[in-house]
């Protein structure tokens, strides 16, 4: 989620009011010299370092250019005494907003630092100033595209406004926590801090936060599943909050917040109107994106440029493409100069859009050609960069564990590491599989779109030849999911230890991060069901992990809580989740998995089951037991408690059901709701008596059903049943 509202401005605003000094423009005019020539009169060589440290500082704070707030605010730090608490909170302040207002966001952190420890001396009493200091650190870092050091900081910050009672800055904590996990595209725990700060927010009569809520949850609709409706309505709720304010009597932080958030919700809500009508080829639409975009106003770079491609996009929908082209001609300036690599690409799709509808097809090739380069660009900066950090883990997982363990394990233990090692790089091998895939598509298009360039004719003739092209791709990325798949306990072997079982396995994607495990020792009979974070590549990587230490763990400790707790640790260790301050790390994640875990030994008719936020469903006699997990996954959590089990008798005919959350949390487009775990239970109670392969087709079919298209699914499912 971008920082689209004026975040920079709201940063030097907190800090300059948390200090009472003040805030000045980069292009502010500079005072009248003889101000600063009468201040520098009163410094004579023989005046007291109390003294300079005082006019010097009196000299920084005057409202002028950048530099010389820095250079005076310097030159007054060298006459401070360290027990000269005012003066170096005020010249580290004058430092931090210059170097912020100048452009150079990463010189104005050390300053901020300053302030942070001459606050952290004096606790109790500024910890409020301190917890507003983490807040800007924070959303510094999220600027800079820093998410471990951003996390930490708004986490400090939260800890400590909690401690406080500071209900605002909890609330603000809240939504920030929501922009980084929205972010690193964790939607759902996205959704769960914007939903609490809008509660607090409700509860504090603090309407105009209550309303930049339920904007950020609209964004996350439209990001997590293009759920432009739903969008909607979170956004009209934040504006007719909004609207009636009166703003009189508002203070000034308050009125900027107001006419920023709302005038932002005016873009967002007008962009989501002209998706809507090109959507449902609706005029209507179309109309109420256009009622609002001159509600609205630019008032930055980022909303200039969203402002602008709005008014293209409804020009685009009424055809009228040389008004388009024109608007076009008149920001390309300001996007080639200051936009960045994503506000590139999208002027160039837009441009390769008009001049396709002109007819122009030689230059609507020179702007697919430049999309591409952009979209090509983007694209390689994060997968290399994703690839580089799990190769040197990888490397570093290996050999840290052939020289901690080389002299302790045994023959049969080596055995089973040389497995889990081969399985990981099997599974980079499936994530390179993926990625170089996607680059020859990136390079077909490029050889295709070069032809086109020389006879437009040649285009129809070039359509055959790159769809047999993608057909073989995608037998190629068929065959990569038949790898993953191989990795998975086969059908038969499940059969062989619970004969009478189904296995519903529905993967969103290419592969899946949802993953099952079952084995036999003894009399034991071992099934576990995870989810992992994530699904698509990362989830399949995440879930390799797991099938392989599982390899390695089960065996050796057959009971379901040690197998979490020693899933736990290696999966931390694995992704050093344990390891040193958040600034210094680079690989620093909060990945990890929910686990059902459970041991039958039906001989004595027993059962043993632990989970990891995931729960097992006992069906008995036509009632319906739900077998409650541990709150906490495996993996990093604020909760580390030991895993614990719990041990029942069985009886001959129960039915047991573990399943990930893809299945109840699938969303309906047509009653805008979930499946819920209570209807979820309720089906399984309905359908437990009929044979398991008809349970199974029962299954799919409603999933099918309240899914829709195929495209509507939303995540990955997994759900066994076995009869006992």
């Amino acid at each position: 989620m971008k920082h689209n509202l004026t975040l920079k401005c709201l940063c030097a605003l907190l800090l300059a009011a948390l200090l009472a000094v003040p805030a000045f423009a980069q292009n502010a005019p500079n005072p009248s010299q003889h101000k600063i020539d009468s201040l520098l009169s009163l410094i004579k060589p023989d005046s007291p370092d109390s003294v300079k440290a005082k006019y010097y500082s009196m000299i920084g704070a005057l409202p002028g250019n950048p530099d010389t707030a820095i250079k005076y605010a310097n030159l007054s730090l060298d006459y401070c005494k360290k027990t000269d608490t005012l003066f170096l909170l005020r010249n580290y302040n004058f430092l931090y907003i210059s170097y912020f207002n100048k452009g150079e966001i990463k010189g104005s952190i050390p300053y901020i630092h300053n302030v942070i420890s001459i606050y952290q001396a004096q606790i109790p009493k500024e910890s409020k100033n301190l917890s507003s200091c983490f807040y800007v650190l924070s959303t510094i870092y999220g600027l800079l595209n820093n998410t471990d050091s951003a996390t930490y900081y708004i986490k400090q910050c939260m800890e400590l406004g909690t401690q406080l009672r500071d209900t605002a800055m909890i609330s603000k904590s809240y939504k920030s926590m929501g922009e980084l996990l929205a972010n690193k595209k964790f939607y759902k725990e996205s959704k769960s801090y914007f939903l609490k700060a809008i509660e607090l927010d409700s509860l504090t009569k603090n309407m105009i936060d209550y309303s930049l809520g339920y904007i950020r949850l609209g964004e996350v609709a439209v990001e997590s599943n293009k759920d432009y409706y739903r969008a909607k309505k979170l956004i009209s709720k934040a504006i007719n909050t909004l609207e009636p304010i009166d703003t009189k009597n508002l203070l000034y932080n308050e009125k900027y917040n107001h006419n920023s958030y709302l005038n932002y919700a005016y873009s967002k809500i007008s962009d989501i109107y002209i998706k809507l009508a090109y959507l449902e080829n609706n005029k209507t639409y179309a109309d109420s994106c256009r009622y609002y975009h001159k509600k609205g106003s630019s008032q930055n770079l980022s909303n200039y440029l969203s402002y602008n491609y709005t008014s293209v996009e409804y020009l685009i929908f009424y055809h009228r493409n040389r008004e388009a082209l024109n608007l076009l001609t008149e920001i390309k300036p300001t996007v080639e100069e200051k936009g960045a690599q994503n506000d590139k690409r999208q002027f160039y799709e837009f441009l390769k859009e008009v001049y396709t509808q002109l007819g122009d097809y030689h230059k609507a090739l020179d702007a697919s050609e430049k999309a591409h380069e952009y979209a090509l660009a983007l694209y390689t900066d994060s997968t290399m960069n994703t690839l580089a950090e799990m190769k040197t883990e990888q490397a570093m997982m290996v050999e840290r564990m052939d020289r901690e363990n080389a002299e302790k394990l045994h023959a049969a233990e080596k055995r089973q590491m040389r497995i889990a090692i081969i399985s990981l790089i099997g599974g980079m091998v499936l994530v390179l599989i993926v990625i170089a895939l996607v680059f020859r598509v990136l390079v077909i298009r490029k050889r295709a779109n070069n032809v086109l360039a020389e006879q437009k004719k040649e285009i129809e003739a070039q359509r055959d030849h790159i769809e047999a092209q993608n057909k073989e791709i995608q037998a190629s990325i068929n065959y990569a999911r038949r790898i993953q798949r191989a990795l998975l306990t086969p059908d038969e072997a499940i059969a062989s230890v619970f004969p009478d079982y189904f296995l519903l396995y529905k993967p969103r994607s290419v592969v899946s991060g949802d993953f099952y495990w079952v084995g036999q020792f003894g009399d034991n009979k071992v099934c576990i069901v995870a989810d992992c974070t994530g699904h698509g590549v990362p989830g399949g990587f995440m879930s390799v992990l797991g099938m392989t230490n599982l390899n390695y763990i089960v065996g050796q400790d057959i009971a379901p809580e040690a197998i979490l707790n020693k899933l736990r640790d290696a999966i931390m260790w694995n992704l050093r989740q344990n390891e040193g301050n958040p600034e210094e790390l680079t690989a620093q994640v909060l990945d990890g998995m929910d686990v059902a875990a459970y041991v039958v030994n039906e001989r004595q008719m027993t059962l043993s089951f632990a989970g990891a936020n995931n729960p097992l469903v006992l069906i008995r006699d036509g009632e319906v037991q739900v077998i409650k997990p541990d709150k906490m996954p495996v993996g990093i959590s604020v909760v580390m408690k030991p895993f614990q089990s719990v041990t029942m008798e069985l009886r001959k005919g129960d039915c047991l059901y573990t399943y990930s959350d893809g299945f109840q949390d699938q969303f309906n487009i047509e009653s805008e709701k979930k499946f819920q775990k209570s209807r979820l239970r309720d089906l399984l109670l309905e359908i437990h008596q009929r044979p398991m392969n008809e349970q199974r087709e029962l299954l799919n079919l409603v999933f099918k059903e309240w899914r829709g298209p195929a495209e509507n699914q939303t995540d990955d499912v997994v759900i066994m049943g076995v009869r006992i």
